[in-house]
């Protein structure tokens, strides 16, 4: 072999194992930006459960209140109504 052929035959083994590098890191950058997006997916997902909690227990209690109110105001009607008969 010659030196030209030689030297050819580096720079096609450079230039083929610089693509190769530059595919997988290519690669490893999405599987990256994939994990990334699972993470953000799941702390996602943990707030919107936190949410959901905090909303249900302001809806129980503002039902509880209504609740007790009208019990009250029943309460108040029937006294009225007996003493009205």
């Amino acid at each position: 072999m010659d030196e030209d052929l030689i030297a050819d035959l580096k720079q096609f083994i450079d230039g083929a194992v610089t693509q190769q590098t530059s595919d997988l890191l290519g690669r490893l950058d999405q599987m990256a930006t994939k994990d990334d997006l699972a993470s953000a997916k799941h702390d996602l997902s943990n707030q919107i459960a936190d949410l959901r909690a905090s909303v249900s227990e302001a809806l129980d209690t503002a039902n509880d209140a209504v609740h007790a109110q009208l019990q009250d105001h029943e309460r108040r009607l029937t006294t009225l109504e007996h003493n009205t008969a």
